[in-house]
């Protein structure tokens, strides 16, 4: 008798078009996140309504030349320079640009620290400055509104390679504080931006001010105060670093290896000795900041190194913000590790 097995079907199976694949979605996914990653890397993120304050700096793989073409080429009704060296050859042209636009556009700078540029500016407002002291702020103002300040020089060196803390800010009232200002005016101006409250000096100030403020900041110090200078020589901003220490603040000061062991030397000498820790930084770059941050909550930087000429002599300014949000915080956190990284005793 012959037996007829019956052999079962497979089991049903979708219907594919084998000339046709299945769309990569997490290839696709990918390649769009690398994009977007790529593009807000490259892509300078300026000053707006939502984050009115940003911190800047090439030490943090920030592009300091990059973010300053940004906003210089978005500029569309004022542009207010006040800048101690101006030299970059990018900067320089979109500066042209924008006078050739017919963008109204006034320049102050060193006449010792930068080139002829009136030539290249031909348009312009500008105006050399000579003076006893330096012409050393470093300031741009655009469109009444968009104000960029800290201790980066506009040429290559200082934007590419030396180490430099820059502050991007909106707010028309201290724009128009600052274009009402020429170099060498003393003043003071407080104001609420993002509900943040800044405070800025503009040196020199012969009522010693902003000093006496700076040093009362040192003195407000409960846990920890994290320094990096390029020059510090003033003796009443060493005592208050020192007087500091003795409290029992974790006072750390790095200062840049030039100054430190030329301009500087005798206040990392006094520092060490009132128990401080005191660094120099390393590398073929300046140490070109000029901030302290206090408790992880109040930064004040500028272009003022802390010296007599600085407060007394030289056109500079200091900007002061309190109550650092958390993203600042994390921002200097992050710098602080890069500036401590590259010292040495």
């Amino acid at each position: 008798m012959l037996i007829k097995k019956t052999i079962p079907a497979p089991l049903a199976r979708p219907l594919i078009n084998k000339g046709v694949s299945r769309f990569p979605w997490v290839l696709l996914f990918v390649v769009a996140f690398c994009v977007w990653f790529v593009y807000t890397s490259l892509t300078p993120q300026l000053p707006d309504a939502r984050h009115p304050i940003h911190l800047y700096s090439n030490q943090c793989q920030q592009d300091l030349r990059a973010t300053l073409l940004s906003a210089i080429r978005q500029a569309s009704s004022s542009i207010h320079l006040v800048m101690f060296g101006l030299s970059d050859k990018a900067i320089l042209n979109a500066l042209a640009e924008k006078i050739q636009d017919n963008i109204p556009t006034q320049i102050f700078y060193d006449a010792g620290g930068s080139a002829k540029i009136y030539k290249l500016l031909r348009g312009a407002q500008v105006h050399p400055i000579q003076h006893a002291g330096l012409m050393h702020q470093k300031i741009l103002v655009l469109d009444k509104e968009l104000i960029f300040l800290g201790s980066a020089n506009m040429t290559s060196a200082s934007l590419k390679m030396h180490d430099n803390l820059v502050i991007g800010l909106k707010s028309r009232a201290m724009a128009k504080f600052l274009e009402e200002h020429q170099p060498y005016s003393s003043g003071y101006f407080r104001t609420m931006v993002g509900g943040q409250e800044l405070q800025l000096w503009l040196l020199p100030d012969p009522r010693g001010a902003a000093l006496a403020d700076l040093r009362k900041k040192i003195r407000s110090a409960k846990n920890s105060i994290r320094i990096a200078l390029f020059t510090l020589t003033h003796p009443g901003l060493i005592d208050e670093i020192s007087a500091a220490h003795r409290r029992g603040i974790q006072v750390t000061v790095v200062i840049d290896m030039h100054a430190g062991s030329g301009a500087s030397a005798k206040a990392v000498e006094a520092l060490r000795k009132a128990g401080a820790s005191v660094f120099l930084s390393r590398g073929i770059q300046l140490l070109h900041h000029k901030f302290i941050y206090i408790d992880e909550k109040t930064l004040v930087t500028g272009s003022a190194n802390w010296t007599k000429a600085a407060f007394y002599k030289n056109s500079d300014c200091i900007l002061a913000i309190d109550n650092l949000t958390k993203e600042q915080q994390k921002f200097m956190n992050s710098l602080w590790k890069q500036v401590a990284s590259a010292t040495q005793q």
